[in-house]
């Protein structure tokens, strides 16, 4: 296709983040290059810029991936694209799942899946990266709070959990400041493998290269002045400088042993004091702060568009070193943060008043923005608004939390945790108890909901702790009756299918002469309830929601603290999940009680009270 025909037809840059996707149509419409926007990410806004034609809304490429294809091929085909460029992580993996379907459609920017694979797997990167002499940091892979003990000895604290693959993430980063945290966390949460990394104090330099044929066709490095959150993240406000041989030298030996080809950015950290640096990760796509280079002289996205259609690039030898740039919607989203965020903080806290000073020279309008142009100020605009609704309704949250009682906000939360059809039920039933009324009346047709019971399903939010072990309760109870022919089952209205019982319900249950070694966790299906005599809940939440998902089979839920005594009776089984391995015994205690009582008023089949009669005369054992 000649150049000039390339031209006339448009760029589709498939992700929506302002502070990138604007920057890459505004370099490219510099040059008379049309550009379309595509977003599969919800979160993403729709962009409105004078460099941007038209914005299109595509299937969750995470949650729906063969929907999301026939979309984008779909869109492809009918606007005549002619080069897709990604604009974040999740936008490169969807391309390189597609590659080979797209390569024949227009110029796919982004190099070979088996490239990309490498770049988006951090721990293939990082021991690429050691391969090729580059220092890193001491990092480990482990999957659960068991895999934890075994590398406990060798962990550095403080540390960071960061997810094994880039793109389908469900979270950037976390800090851990000790083992107890930690452990809990990975027994609480459903990350899969993750990589902990030692905490490397230092400052964030990054050097961008566009690689071609193993060759450097540009090349700019920054520095980070200020990054959200402080202790460590994106960049807020960055300088820039000349490269550093050194770090050139090794990003070139990374890229070139990672086969890379486009652009990239390869991130470091340097301690300032002793001048040591390691590798952090390759952003193997256009990054967070690509305006800088841009307004320093360094049009990375225009040249690779050459590169792409076979022009060769006429890149600068000097860019304009000492420019500082700032993403302000970002910047107050660090304030913001050191301001209400009250979680674990890597490195030293930040001083408000020291903040308060820097922010008169770091807002200095002299200062390169990411986003805002006075030709086009309506992509900066928009995004400044979303972020101040945001940043308002957090401070709204951390002055009501500060003023709201401990038990009241662990209601809001539960009450926000609800499926959303469920919230009025559980309100109903909290509000009932608060004021003295009976909380859980059964309905008439449940009178005898106790009699000629052959299944029983005790369902709870994730099938991890109450219902497994009221579980495992009552199949002992039944077995010290001789009761074989009752089934008794367990699930979790929020389960992640598969998953083994929480280690703390692990370490209890033995205590209670339980084993739930062989518990895998499920999912509470329409199957499931119906083929349930009885359905058994823990706490109102569980409740509320089968009251709401599964309304034909009111008459034969129940609530088991209906069985407990003293004052739980009526009352909710609390979880313990939030609490620590002494609330999980409590729990169990709780709940032994209640299955005590549960299976002493269960009437089996007339079938089974004469098989009873006949084992033990007098119905006594």
């Amino acid at each position: 296709m000649r150049n000039e025909e390339a031209r006339s037809r448009a760029v589709l840059i498939l992700g929506a983040a302002p502070r990138i996707a604007v920057a890459i149509a505004r370099a490219l419409s510099q040059h008379g290059i049309t550009v379309d926007i595509a977003s599969f990410q919800a979160e993403e806004p729709n962009l409105r810029s004078r460099a941007i034609r038209k914005c299109y809304r595509l299937p969750d490429w995470r949650t729906d991936a063969s929907a999301f294809a026939s979309a984008l091929l779909g869109l492809i085909r009918n606007e005549r694209f002619d080069t897709i460029i990604p604009a974040g992580d999740p936008s490169l993996a969807a391309l390189a799942d597609l590659y080979n379907q797209l390569q024949s459609l227009l110029q796919v920017g982004c190099p070979l899946p088996s490239s990309v694979r490498r770049v988006l797997d951090k721990e293939v990167t990082l021991d690429i990266a050691a391969q090729c002499g580059i220092p890193i940091p001491f990092t480990c892979k482990v999957a659960s709070a068991k895999e934890l003990v075994d590398v406990a000895p060798r962990l550095r604290f403080p540390l960071i959990a960061k997810p094994m693959r880039k793109g389908a993430a469900s979270f950037r980063v976390l800090y851990f400041d000790n083992l107890q945290q930690l452990s809990a966390a990975l027994s609480r949460k459903t990350w899969g493998p993750v990589l902990l990394q030692e905490y490397c104090p230092g400052v964030g330099v990054g050097i961008e290269i566009l690689m071609h044929n193993g060759e450097c066709l540009a090349k700019f490095q920054h520095r980070r002045l200020r990054e959200a959150p402080a202790s460590g993240g994106v960049a807020v406000l960055a300088i820039a400088e000349e490269p550093d041989p050194v770090l050139l030298r090794r990003s070139m030996a990374l890229l070139r042993a990672l086969d890379w080809e486009g652009v990239a950015m390869v991130e470091y950290r340097l301690d300032r004091e002793t001048g040591n640096s390691v590798l952090m990760e390759v952003n193997g796509r256009f990054w967070g702060s690509v305006s800088l280079p841009i307004a320093a002289g360094i049009n990375f996205p225009y040249y690779y568009w050459q590169v792409l259609h076979g022009e060769e690039p006429n890149v600068p030898d000097r860019y304009r070193v000492g420019m500082r740039w700032r993403w302000t919607p970002g910047y107050f989203d660090r304030m913001q943060n050191i301001l209400f965020e009250k979680g674990p903080r890597m490195g030293a806290t930040p001083s408000l008043a020291r903040e308060l000073l820097s922010a008169v020279a770091d807002l200095s309008p002299l200062t390169k923005e990411a986003v805002w142009s006075w030709s086009d100020p309506i992509p900066f605009v928009e995004e400044t608004y979303r972020v101040a609704k945001t940043l308002a309704i957090n401070v709204c949250r951390a002055t009501f939390r500060k003023g709201v009682p401990s038990k009241l906000r662990a209601e809001i939360d539960t009450y926000s945790r609800a499926i959303p059809q469920a919230r009025s039920r559980y309100a109903t039933l909290r509000i009932r108890q608060a004021i003295g009324l009976p909380t859980f009346k059964r309905n008439p047709k449940a009178a005898s909901c106790f009699e000629n019971v052959r299944t029983i399903l005790f369902v709870c939010y994730g099938n991890l702790m109450r219902s497994p072990i009221a579980e495992a309760m009552l199949k002992t109870q039944l077995a010290k009756r001789c009761v074989a022919d009752v089934i008794v089952r367990s699930a979790g209205l929020h389960a992640v299918p598969g998953r083994h019982a929480h280690e703390w319900a692990m370490i209890v249950s033995q205590e209670f002469g339980l084993d739930l070694s062989k518990h895998r966790a499920q999912t509470t299906t329409p199957a499931l309830i119906e083929s349930s005599d009885l359905i058994v809940a823990m706490d109102f939440q569980n409740l509320a929601e089968l009251q709401a998902l599964f309304p034909s089979a009111e008459d034969r839920f129940l609530l088991l603290g209906h069985c407990a005594e003293g004052k739980w009776r009526n009352r909710q089984i609390p979880d313990p999940y939030f609490g620590n391995l002494q609330t999980v015994r409590s729990t169990c205690a709780i709940l032994k009680t209640c299955i005590r009582n549960f299976a002493a008023e269960l009437r089996p089949s007339q079938q089974l009270e004469e098989v009873l009669r006949e084992e033990l005369p007098g119905g006594k054992r």
